[in-house]
């Protein structure tokens, strides 16, 4: 066999295995950095291949031509940790991979805190300019976030703030070019992290720390209309929404949302079930930028959005595990054919409706499969001469179908 070696690299050098295979070694892939870093250990005839913005085309390239030569790979701290080891499982799944990994970012910076982290979670935001979970991160009593040159320890600190003021007095810390010369470590609060020109660093990650008197965002299953863009009241409300999702019982896997509106009832699933990808089909152009803009808000990467109507994008869509139908109107009945049809075994789909037409094809629809079919009611008070009136809003029809795990014959 003819492994490639991954080697960890931390502030302090390379082990003394590492340092053992680097002289032997014949290709070597890395970064500037950590290239310069091994030099003094390569013989004379290594071959030494500079990763960069094209990463993935040389390491692929690279492996392929490599024949036998002994061959390594330089990553920092522990390549299996948001580092270069997922990458090479990726493409090169074939190869013989063998890791020396060293202590990685966060690991020194836990240590430079004095904090135990086996109870942390983690984040990455590294190369991604889009999401940023801000919910998650702050309902987790401890947490560390990978940031990248476009995103900061400090830029993430003042995001969240941004988005969740509440949070500004948050215990919190900056780690900058942990193990390098410069480190940079910062303990104070997201406000204070925010306003720090010293954690504006490529090489940096952002900590939350325990605090318990810090607020913390409300648990995504039915919060208030208010929370999302919506227009001419068509969204799910806060109460059905919650019952939706009970039925739904979201687990890993895909869910579609079609007829989504505002994506409320998807976005609040992947919420509350990040293993989960969601994908959310609207046909209005409005709401569907309103759903898209609701989808920023959150920050989730596990959600999708797809213009068009529900008969044309079901075929196209990934097979799913769970599935809600929110409207749909005339076409409801075909909609509920064509997605059980390809709902996974096992999986369960729940549909609402609101008109006495919509709330009919929920009957005669599926009825082998229902195992639920309610109404519900909900009367909010508001005041009326000094006192309180229980107004009525429209009843809503709730159906709930389940797919056998081994498909039966009817009889």
């Amino acid at each position: 066999m003819n492994p490639v070696y991954v080697i960890g690299c931390c502030g302090s050098g390379f082990s003394e295995e590492a340092r053992e295979i680097l002289r032997g070694a014949e290709l070597v892939f890395g970064g500037k950095r950590l290239l310069a870093a091994a030099a003094p250990l390569l013989p004379e005839k290594a071959e030494c291949v500079e990763l960069g913005a094209g990463l993935v085309d040389a390491l692929e390239r690279g492996l392929a031509a490599r024949g036998r030569r002994r061959t390594a790979v330089l990553a920092s701290g522990d390549p299996l940790c948001c580092g270069i080891g997922g990458t090479l499982r990726r493409i090169a799944p074939g190869a013989e991979l063998r890791f020396l990994p060293s202590p990685t970012a966060f690991q020194l910076f836990f240590a430079r805190l004095g904090e135990p982290w086996e109870r942390a979670r983690f984040f990455s935001l590294h190369g991604d300019a889009a999401s940023l979970p801000f919910r998650a991160l702050l309902r987790s009593p401890l947490a560390v976030v990978y940031g990248d040159a476009k995103r900061s320890a400090r830029a993430i600190a003042a995001e969240l703030v941004e988005r969740f003021p509440a949070a500004a007095g948050r215990r919190a810390a900056a780690g900058c070019n942990l193990g390098l010369d410069g480190e940079y470590i910062a303990a104070g609060t997201l406000e204070s992290v925010a306003a720090d020109a010293a954690a504006e660093c490529s090489l940096s990650m952002l900590a939350l720390l325990p605090d318990r008197t810090a607020p913390v965002p409300e648990l995504p299953l039915g919060l208030p209309d208010g929370t999302y863009r919506h227009s001419k009241n068509m969204i799910t409300h806060p109460e059905v929404r919650a019952i939706v999702l009970a039925k739904l019982r979201p687990v890993p896997g895909v869910l579609w949302d079609l007829g989504a509106g505002s994506g409320s009832v998807g976005l609040e699933a992947a919420g509350l079930c990040p293993e989960l990808e969601v994908h959310a089909v609207e046909r209005n152009p409005e709401r569907l930028a309103e759903l898209e803009a609701n989808f920023r808000h959150e920050g989730l990467r596990n959600l999708h959005a797809h213009a068009g109507s529900a008969p044309d994008r079901i075929p196209e869509l990934p097979e799913p595990d769970r599935v809600f139908v929110g409207g749909g109107g005339r076409e409801l009945p075909e909609i509920l054919a064509a997605a059980f049809a390809r709902l996974r075994p096992g999986g369960v789909l729940v549909a609402t409706a609101v008109l006495a037409e919509s709330a009919a094809a929920l009957v005669n629809a599926l009825a082998p499969y229902r195992c639920e079919l309610l109404t519900v009611n909900i009367s909010r008070g508001e005041p009326l001469g000094g006192q309180t009136l229980l107004r009525a809003e429209n009843p809503i029809t709730i159906a709930v179908y389940r797919k056998p795990e081994k498909e039966t014959r009817l009889s």
